[in-house]
């Protein structure tokens, strides 16, 4: 696997593919499209992606 495929983990500095890695969910009420996986070494949050801001809608009732 090329190096450019793999991410590091910030904390402890090992390389891992995605498909090595496990997912965190954190389960919220609307899905904001972060990518958040968890070092399988010292059990960090490795960022791939941050989550969208979320908006709200305005409406009058």
């Amino acid at each position: 696997m090329n190096e450019e495929n793999k991410i590091e983990c910030s904390t402890c500095s090992n390389k891992y593919t995605l498909g090595d890695l496990r997912r965190h969910c954190s389960n919220c009420f609307a899905c904001t499209g972060c990518e958040i996986y968890i070092c399988p070494n010292c059990d960090a949050r490795i960022v791939v992606r941050e989550g969208r801001e979320m908006k709200r809608r305005n409406e009058e009732l």
